[in-house]
């Protein structure tokens, strides 16, 4: 069972939800193309790869709405960090950054995604929520 602090990588502002205050936000228009390119795709394959706790279909691309519902929305974790599920999508299309310390830690993971067991989805899951409501 994986324990300890549970960190939330921050939602972009320009995606709109019905709990957006309930979560950090930061730019999207600001963030991308300011990762690494040998990056995107490593660490993209991380967000992506790792356990999805829950998805809630696609939405559309604030960068490029002609694009449409493309974005996958919903929410991601390796147990230790959580995700909007979306960060994958524009670390691989735009190279946006993500906190340094988060880099740092799927790095120390060789970017291998992580699929929890099903107590163990569900003990993050837990501990996402708790956070959520402080």
């Amino acid at each position: 069972m994986i324990e300890g602090i549970m960190r939330i990588l921050p939602a972009f502002s320009e995606i709109e939800t019905a709990d957006a205050d309930r979560f950090e936000q930061v730019s999207l228009r600001d963030s991308a193309g300011k990762l690494a390119e040998s990056l995107r795709d490593p660490l993209a394959q991380y967000l992506g790869g790792s356990t999805v706790l829950m998805s809630a279909g696609n939405v559309a691309d604030p960068l490029d709405e002609a694009k449409g519902p493309v974005v996958p929305f919903g929410f991601s974790t390796d147990g230790e960090w959580a995700w909007p599920t979306y960060w994958a999508y524009f670390v691989r299309e735009y190279g946006t950054s993500v906190p340094s310390d988060f880099l740092m830690h799927a790095q120390s993971r060789g970017f291998t995604p992580v699929e929890l067991d099903d107590d163990e989805a569900r003990s993050a899951a837990d501990r996402i929520q708790q956070l959520l409501e402080k």
